[in-house]
């Protein structure tokens, strides 16, 4: 298969992981478009096979990518020859949320409400009683708790990886790190995508809440 995808690319399989990075420039533009990331933070991936995944390349606005700013990467989260571009620092992050939880798209932003209330909070964030905790995978009902994990900042991506692993709770497909942003996950480009929204809606309500002094 060639390394180089195009929409004039005849193989089907390529012609499926076209449409897959296709799919995720524009929601990393959604994304973008909703104050989700800042400069040329962020990053976001996709599983294009079983041990492939389609990383966003470094240093370039997320608003503004296209299906040829994805790096081709391995699951030990190196470029696949002959590419030699520099994928995101947070690749080897991405690469274990997906061997450890099975899912097909990553979203990493910095959604400032959420990255707010982390920075006063312990090692989680509990969301109840909100309707649209429901927006979240196998949530079906605001009355369900939804603890969504906080943990603290490492630049070393290994350490990370290990504290986020570590934090994960079965309800809540997202992480947050704490001063730095949200990792959301999912079994689409879009509902990756609408994870990391919904932290931050619901980021942003008790944010609000603690504002006009109601506990939540």
């Amino acid at each position: 298969m060639p390394d180089t995808l195009s929409p004039s690319t005849p193989d089907p399989a390529a012609a499926k992981q076209l449409a897959l990075l296709t799919a995720l420039a524009a929601e990393a533009k959604r994304i973008s478009s909703l104050g989700l990331v800042a400069c040329t933070g962020g990053n976001f991936s996709v599983r294009l096979e079983v041990a492939v995944i389609g990383m966003s390349v470094s240093g370039k606005d997320k608003g503004a990518l296209a299906p040829e700013d994805f790096i081709r990467v391995g699951m030990d989260s190196k470029p696949i020859p002959p590419d030699t571009r520099k994928p995101s620092d947070e690749t080897y992050l991405h690469v274990s949320l997906y061997a450890a939880t099975g899912c097909d798209a990553v979203c990493h932003g910095h959604p400032p409400h959420a990255v707010a209330l982390s920075l006063g909070a312990g090692d989680s964030i509990r969301f109840r009683g909100i309707e649209m905790q429901k927006a979240f995978y196998g949530i079906m009902s605001h009355e369900t708790d939804v603890v969504l994990p906080v943990i603290d900042n490492h630049q070393d991506m290994k350490v990370l990886s290990t504290r986020a692993l570590a934090a994960m709770r079965a309800e809540c497909p997202a992480v947050l790190v704490r001063g730095h942003g949200v990792y959301a996950w999912g079994r689409s480009v879009g509902e990756a995508g609408r994870h990391l929204e919904t932290v931050e809606w619901l980021s942003k309500v008790h944010c609000i809440a603690r504002g006009l002094g109601i506990a939540v």
